[in-house]
């Protein structure tokens, strides 16, 4: 009588197979969508390298399924396995737990809400919340705790040229006053990178959140101080120099903005 080996299903493995079950072509294209350097991905996928719980988590968002099937081809359920973070899957696997420092942030700010994923006429799109806070010239609402109002459907192609953060990282919030003008006006929309809150050598767009509330601005930091400038791209409305970044709560970066024309 011959006995047949059959092999241990490995997530090496299953990332192939969810992949190929989603549609996505490539694990180029998987890589991208996750925002997970392409040469770690092919080493995960070919098993040179095992896979980790933090990876599985972001691999698994763009596969629409849990990290816990990925990693462990089971749900976590009492009937499945009792892993609930990645801090516990690495200990299972007997992986070294790296913890990122902790951002320092008020304790109400939750971030953002985690986008949805769906699959439309061959695209995968990413349906990110839109927050019922508005970004205000003056006094702001906060965006801490509010509810999501709606979705907005972005192609996650086309998010993938703009940024690599993770989907659960962006949101939508609207925009109030004038003192952006011409750049942002009042009434449009701005797609927020939360990842993108230590603002470089080059000013740029963020989300702020100051004594006045919730707010977009331009912030440039000032060369050869640990110094801000806030500015309003409205000439009316004055700078505010020499502002030291613990005063003030970057949330994250504008990245798109969407207007109505004719308004």
């Amino acid at each position: 009588m011959r006995y047949i080996m059959k092999r241990m299903d490995t997530s090496a493995d299953r990332l192939r197979r969810f992949r190929e079950e989603k549609g996505i072509g490539s694990g180029a294209e998987l890589a991208r969508l996750a925002g997970v350097p392409e040469a770690t991905y092919r080493a995960y996928e070919s098993g040179r390298r095992p896979l980790t719980a933090r990876a599985a988590r972001e691999l698994a968002a763009p596969l629409g399924i849990t990290w816990q099937m990925l990693l462990f081809g089971k749900e976590a359920s009492p009937t499945g396995i009792a892993i609930n973070t990645p801090e516990e899957a690495a200990a299972a696997l007997g992986q070294r737990v790296r913890r990122k420092p902790v951002a320092k942030v008020p304790q109400t700010y939750s971030g953002p809400t985690a986008a949805e994923i769906i699959t439309m006429g061959g695209d995968t799109w990413a349906l990110l919340p839109v927050y019922d806070a508005t970004a205000s010239a003056g006094p702001g609402q906060l965006i801490d705790g509010e509810a999501v109002t709606h979705r907005i459907a972005f192609r996650e192609e086309w998010i993938r040229t703009v940024t690599t953060a993770p989907l659960d990282q962006l949101a939508v919030i609207s925009v109030d006053g004038d003192s952006m003008e011409p750049t942002l006006r009042t009434g449009d929309t701005v797609l927020i990178d939360f990842r993108q809150n230590q603002p470089g050598d080059k000013d740029g767009i963020y989300a702020i959140r100051t004594g006045n509330g919730l707010q977009v601005k331009r912030v440039q930091v000032e060369l050869g101080k640990r110094l801000i400038t806030v500015i309003s791209d409205n000439p009316a409305y004055a700078a505010q120099p020499h502002i030291n970044p613990d005063d003030i709560h970057v949330i994250g970066r504008v990245i798109w903005l969407g207007r109505q024309v004719g308004a």
